[in-house]
């Protein structure tokens, strides 16, 4: 039996995270360790995204939409809007952004969603964003995005 990469971090996180730091649904595991991977723009370090999610715990929040690449801009205000509900201005958030697609995931979206959460995530914010693909979407577009507590 061979497990693909992704499968083996899966394993790996849940081995070596906390118990309580795993609150995650399998869909936003799943996109987080899709960030990791070499094809993701950029690829983010699995050490440093799996050390930042066991120090969260379970003060964490994650907010999932799918959607039409025609429904970014709603996608994208929706997303924000939520986000900013659950930022605290007393203590900066770092919030991770992942952006998954199939055919429609092009470089245009990718910067477009980067450009959109620079400019709403205050600046004093760490913001960490990756696309990566998911040739299951096929037409669709998934944002994914976590945000510490």
């Amino acid at each position: 039996m061979t497990l693909n990469r992704r499968e083996c971090l899966r394993t790996l996180a849940l081995v070596c995270m906390p118990t309580r730091s795993v609150v995650y649904s399998e869909r936003v595991l799943d996109d987080l360790w899709a960030a990791t991977e070499p094809d993701a723009m950029p690829a983010l370090d699995w050490g440093d995204l799996s050390a930042l999610i066991a120090r969260w715990g379970r003060s964490t929040w994650s907010h999932v939409v799918t959607g039409h690449h025609c429904d970014l801009q709603t996608m994208l205000h929706d997303s924000i809007e939520a986000t900013a509900q659950q930022a605290s201005s007393e203590r900066p958030p770092t919030v991770i952004v992942v952006l998954r697609g199939g055919s429609s995931l092009h470089l245009d979206r990718c910067r477009a969603v980067s450009s959109a959460f620079h400019s709403a995530v205050p600046a004093c914010s760490e913001l960490w964003f990756a696309a990566a693909p998911a040739p299951a979407l096929v037409d669709k577009l998934r944002l994914t995005v976590v945000v510490s507590g």
